[in-house]
């Protein structure tokens, strides 16, 4: 099984070393297109959608996630993805009603004018959902090319056509938004059809999904509100508290910075489904991830400034300087996600809700004090702490866990 993974970790890191150029291009794409300030209004109303769809799942994909990856039966499976189907509809309707409501106190808070931008394109939140719930799922179901497939097509087919259309039209923000979601909005449909579905689930199924959702889908969402959905709030109080600029310029740094968790997240993920049944992290993935996380981290400090002013210009100049801090703060974050993988698919779903607790109180205390009081250092301050935190808390949940 272990070399089995082997293989699979190799198409894993192809196609994330794919995903990361293509992040890149696009970013390149989106900031030479927009300038820094509508660069701003995209990454503002990206973060207002991101935090949504954060909030509606209540933990069910979560939940399917690891229902998937201990089920063996290939009928059952595709019932799950027939349940898995419809909670996706259900969750995005909230969504949408949630992004329509905030639509109309935006200009009471911000004041920017994308009011109207929120409601012509609420589907977006349905696509960021999809997007999301189905990198969940095919982790459970160890469809490993299914995953890979999801994640590069769609935004290698967005690069070129905004490329193309980019040569006879003006781009703007709506051109992009709606032409990006678009695409992954259909990536999502068609990924559905060709899990096949079976939508003929029993009684007995739901009421699993609900226990599992209570004992370790909820916990973990509560969890994942507190330390992931509250790391949006750093868009807005950068919108409130200073202005769209700073948001695109911090929202660019954390894109930067975020390919250093490819090795810690690709790990978590191809082992997931034998982290079900290894009794601890075997010292070879441990040994691994830490080396390549810091050979990652020498090769980013050589790159990092001339890239960044090269390829998006002196403008966004304060992107390498915010990211040269920031990258401490994913060095940190990344090797708490292998640890938190571990205990995941041993359904500590408490643990995990707890350790998140402790972050979102920083993230919470960091985003809106120290930005009222530091501007856009206290949000990378709060970055750098809360990650500390977060992984300092899930090595000794995990050292617990395994001497227990």
């Amino acid at each position: 099984m272990i070399k089995n993974s082997r293989s699979k970790m190799v198409v894993m890191y192809g196609s994330s070393a794919a995903g990361i150029l293509l992040g890149f291009l696009i970013s390149v794409l989106h900031t030479k297109l927009l300038g820094a300030e509508k660069f701003g209004d995209f990454k503002f109303i990206e973060t207002v959608i991101r935090f949504i769809g954060s909030l509606v799942s209540v933990g069910f994909f979560i939940s399917l996630t690891r229902l998937l990856a201990i089920n063996e039966d290939k009928i059952k499976e595709r019932k799950y993805v027939g349940l898995f189907t419809i909670v996706f509809l259900i969750i995005s309707f909230i969504g949408i009603i949630l992004i329509l409501f905030f639509s109309f106190v935006e200009p009471y808070f911000f004041g920017h004018g994308l009011s109207t931008i929120f409601r012509k394109y609420f589907f977006v939140v349905s696509a960021i959902i999809g997007q999301l719930a189905l990198n969940e799922i095919l982790k459970g179901m160890h469809k490993i090319n299914y995953l890979v497939i999801f994640n590069v097509l769609p935004g290698t087919f967005y690069v070129i056509i905004l490329y193309i259309l980019s040569l006879y039209f003006t781009i703007g923000v709506e051109t992009i938004l709606f032409l990006y979601y678009f695409i992954i909005f259909l990536a999502v449909i068609i990924a559905i059809i060709n899990l096949k579905p079976k939508f003929n689930f029993d009684k007995k199924m739901y009421h699993t999904l609900l226990v599992e959702n209570k004992h370790n889908g909820r916990p973990i969402y509560f969890g994942s509100l507190a330390g992931v959905a509250t790391t949006h709030i750093a868009g807005f109080s950068i919108s409130y508290y200073l202005n769209n600029t700073e948001v695109g310029f911090y929202m660019l740094a954390l894109t930067v910075c975020s390919p250093i968790l490819i090795v810690p997240s690709v790990l978590g993920t191809i082992y997931f489904k034998e982290f079900v049944h290894l009794k601890s992290i075997p010292r070879k993935v441990l040994a691994f991830s830490f080396l390549f996380t810091f050979v990652a981290l020498i090769i980013f400090y050589v790159l990092i400034e001339p890239v960044v002013v090269y390829v998006y210009g002196d403008a966004f100049l304060p992107v390498s300087v915010m990211s040269k801090y920031l990258i401490f703060g994913f060095i940190l974050h990344g090797l708490g996600d292998l640890f938190n993988r571990f205990l995941g698919a041993k359904g500590k779903g408490k643990l995990l809700r707890n350790a998140a607790f402790f972050v979102g109180v920083v993230n919470i205390i960091g985003y809106t004090v120290l930005i009222s009081l530091f501007d856009i250092n206290g949000a990378i301050l709060t970055k750098i702490l809360a990650s500390c935190l977060y992984m300092s808390v899930m090595i000794y949940y995990y050292f617990n866990f395994d001497k227990n």
